[in-house]
């Protein structure tokens, strides 16, 4: 394919020379709402190739309908296909928006492929970032297929009318890093703030976080369309957008003491909740309370964001604000909770999470609220993380049998979720100690818990199952299960999943001197790292193949691990290998299989 690349620059304001014959989009939204930006890029992309883009969209109807809500009928949610966030467990990963995302960044490469003409995307630094997130992501993939072309960015400096006051440092933090990611110089800020006006709504997110910020409409309405707002935002990974609303929501419920708002907000989100319900985010009705109650809401959302972006001293002050307002018991527990768990996984402090989870206790001692066993249940859990850390696994063990004891005769969603987590951190902590027999029996009771499991449950099943068995020297059983793996995820159309266990199966076959078998789950590693454009991924599989062939020439599969710009520590150490020639060097930084599937999604992550 050569050395051809997307040549992306990025401007401060508007330069005064264009490229000619440019697809030229305004991307600058007025609100940070997810795909503001990226749903104009599209459309042009669809006016300028609509064959390619009407293909693309119908081969991903899912992720389409995610952009596009209601384009294509008679699809699956994509909800039942992908993964999203979890709140209580901190965990910032979506499989759901990387596959918007890459299905996005495809189509913009695929419309620059078929076009020929550059793309100039104006009112850049306006832009919502879940949007650019997506332009970052073609601007790598286009250099794994050498396309050649251009990419231009303008108005990098120029800030938006609504932004969050909490979130500009960071913003600018994610521009820096988008430069560094598309391979542009960084351009300094920020600028001037614009004057464009908020445009008509698409989305759910859209029409709450437009609410939000309306002067004219009732304060009740706009405090309720800020937490519905939160709650759309989580699964959007709409960081900004979160913090906009909680910042909004906060300074709303200051602006006078008035004892009947809490009702009110209550009867409006009446009115604008969907009756959606989710353990992934426990924003509901059930979650507003008092005015005091509200305001430790928007605090621990904002805690949350804080979590997700990476400012964990900023997480902890938020958590502290909420555990400052004058909430009931149950509440207090569970900031305290999300305290401990930034504490145990962000800073590593475990003796000062442990107490936090002490303190989240005491409280509930006062409780009677009926979910106060759930909220022991969540704080015993993370304190046998704590020891779990430590590797004093009797010690967690004792609280993960708590944790249980507290949930057991209980069967709503949260303590399910919970459950779930109980049962996995058990199997975990047995595998920890060696005792593979134990972790498997663990592992498989989700077998008898019910026979309704997902295939994308069953993908992640069989996966652990299977590294559980080769850890414990049941290696046929476990390359058997590893296949089920795999037919899952095919079965789901996951490339990122089967590339996955493709990948480890073929390193496992290659360290067994099966070179056969070897060079065929390579390939099929390489064909499914193409499909989700992903550099490192395929320079791996391609190395993987010229290994097990007994083949030399790592030309290919040193260009793409040179334009891979997601991973710099591994892409550093393969390439290292590759350019020595390092056969053996190179089979050592080849993946191996593990015990757990998940894998971060930083193609579309900004740090």
């Amino acid at each position: 394919m050569g050395t051809r690349a997307l040549a992306v620059s990025v401007s401060g304001s508007i330069p005064s020379v264009i490229p000619s014959r440019a697809l030229e989009v305004d991307v600058g939204v007025a609100l940070p709402v997810a795909f503001g930006g990226l749903r104009k890029v599209l459309r042009a992309c669809e006016d300028a190739a609509p064959d390619v883009v009407r293909a693309l969209a119908r081969a991903h109807p899912s992720e389409w309908n995610r952009l596009f809500p209601g384009a294509i009928d008679g699809v699956p949610d994509l909800s039942d296909l992908a993964l999203t966030p979890s709140e209580r467990r901190l965990h910032r990963e979506s499989e759901q928006m990387f596959w918007v995302l890459n299905v996005a960044a495809k189509v913009i490469v695929e419309t620059l492929r078929a076009c020929g003409r550059p793309l100039v995307l104006h009112g850049a630094g306006e832009c919502d970032l879940v949007s650019l997130r997506a332009v970052m992501r073609a601007a790598e993939w286009s250099r794994l297929e050498g396309l050649d072309g251009t990419l231009l960015l303008t108005g990098w400096n120029v800030r938006r009318p609504h932004g969050a006051a909490g979130f500009a440092s960071r913003r600018q933090a994610y521009l820096d890093s988008l430069c560094d990611r598309m391979r542009a110089p960084r351009v300094s800020g920020p600028g001037p703030v614009s004057s464009r006006a908020v445009e008509p709504a698409v989305d759910l997110e859209g029409r709450y976080l437009q609410l939000v910020v309306d002067g004219s409409q009732a304060r009740e309405d706009r405090v309720a369309a800020a937490i519905l707002a939160i709650r759309s935002c989580f699964f959007t990974t709409n960081y900004e957008g979160a913090m906009l609303a909680a910042e909004q929501g906060l300074a709303l419920l200051e602006e006078d003491a008035d004892a009947a708002l809490a009702s009110r907000v209550a009867r409006a989100w009446d009115v604008l909740d969907t009756g959606f319900t989710t353990p992934a985010i426990e924003i509901d009705r059930s979650n507003l309370g008092d005015v005091e109650e509200l305001r430790a809401l928007f605090a621990r959302s904002m805690g949350v964001v804080h979590v997700f972006t990476g400012a964990h001293e900023e997480a902890m002050e938020a958590f502290g604000r909420g555990l400052a307002c004058r909430v009931p018991p149950e509440l207090v527990a569970r900031l305290h909770m999300f305290r401990a768990l930034t504490l145990t996984k962000r800073f590593g402090q475990l003796p000062n999470a442990r107490a936090e989870v002490e303190a989240g206790v005491a409280a509930l001692e006062r409780c009677t609220s009926p979910d106060r066993a759930l909220q022991e249940g969540w704080l015993r859990n993370v304190c046998a993380l704590t020891w779990f850390q430590e590797r004093k696994l009797d010690k967690a063990l004792v609280e993960e049998k708590l944790a249980m004891r507290c949930v057991g005769d209980l069967h709503d969603a949260s303590a399910t979720h919970l459950k779930i987590n109980l049962i996995s951190n058990a199997s975990y902590l047995q595998e920890t100690a060696r005792q593979y027999a134990d972790a498997i029996a663990t592992w498989r009771r989700f077998e008898s818990i019910s026979a309704k499991w997902g295939v994308n449950f069953a993908k992640h099943h069989r996966y652990r199952l299977a590294g559980l068995e080769l850890a414990g020297g049941e290696r046929d059983a476990a390359v058997a299960h590893f296949t089920e793996a795999y037919a899952n995820a095919d079965a789901l159309g996951d490339s990122f999943h089967r590339q996955v266990i493709a990948a480890e199966l073929g390193r496992l076959f290659l360290d067994e001197q099966q070179h056969a078998l070897a060079v065929e789950w390579f390939a099929r590693a390489e064909e499914h790292a193409r499909a989700v454009g992903d550099p490192l991924k395929t320079a791996e599989s391609l190395a993987g193949l010229a290994v097990a062939a007994g083949r030399t020439d790592w030309s290919e599969a040193l260009r793409c691990a040179r334009a891979s710009t997601t991973w710099p520590k591994e892409t550093a150490a393969l390439t290292d290998a590759l350019e020595r020639g390092d056969a053996k060097a190179v089979q050592a930084a080849l993946p191996r299989a593990r015990t757990k599937l998940n894998r971060p999604f930083d193609l579309v992550s900004l740090y």
